[in-house]
């Protein structure tokens, strides 16, 4: 059988009825969850909680996660480093010596959906006043405030037991994907 020159354009406009169709199924699949965009607006405080989830100490130190969920109703995006404040008798103190980075998995910026947590990691350095006793009670706090980035409210956590007499480092707010709550 040979080519006709009015198979050979059926043919070519099957291909292209399939290519458009194809790029018009890519262009439909949605973000997956977790994943990073511009086009979203900055988490606000007034859409987010916050909850203590995992503290592990060591020698010298501690990695204290913290959870924070979107409990908005449209995704948001979360990232940057926070200012922190500390909670002791019901009163709120500015935390000393706050520096960037953990010895933990290091958080990047991502996106959240409603009800999809992100974190930050604390971690405090116990290290240069472990053998001090008793604790002193200006280096005790029972709950942090998360000032976010860029002025965008804040999240109040009770609950997290921090001891800084060293201070401590933090983590950006985000999520990597080797992290896990545990």
């Amino acid at each position: 059988m040979t080519n006709h020159p009015t198979l050979i354009f059926r043919r070519v406009a099957v291909y292209i009825a399939l290519a458009v169709l194809s790029l018009g199924l890519v262009g439909t699949i949605q973000e997956p969850s977790g994943a990073t965009s511009r086009s979203v607006s900055a988490c606000e405080g007034t859409n987010l909680a916050g909850a203590f989830a995992y503290s592990n100490l060591y020698a010298g130190g501690a990695i204290i996660t913290l959870a924070i969920t979107n409990v908005g109703t449209s995704a948001c995006r979360l990232g940057g480093y926070p200012n922190l404040r500390g909670i002791r008798g019901g009163h709120e103190y500015a935390l000393p010596h706050v520096g960037r980075g953990t010895q933990d998995v290091e958080l990047h910026p991502t996106t959240l959906a409603p009800r999809e947590s992100g974190a930050l990691i604390l971690d405090p350095n116990l290290g240069c006043n472990a053998n001090v006793s008793p604790l002193p009670v200006a280096d005790r706090y029972m709950g942090v405030i998360i000032l976010l980035p860029q002025r965008h409210g804040h999240v109040r956590i009770l609950g997290v037991p921090l001891y800084v007499p060293c201070g401590l480092n933090e983590s950006q707010l985000g999520w990597a994907k080797s992290f896990v709550f545990n």
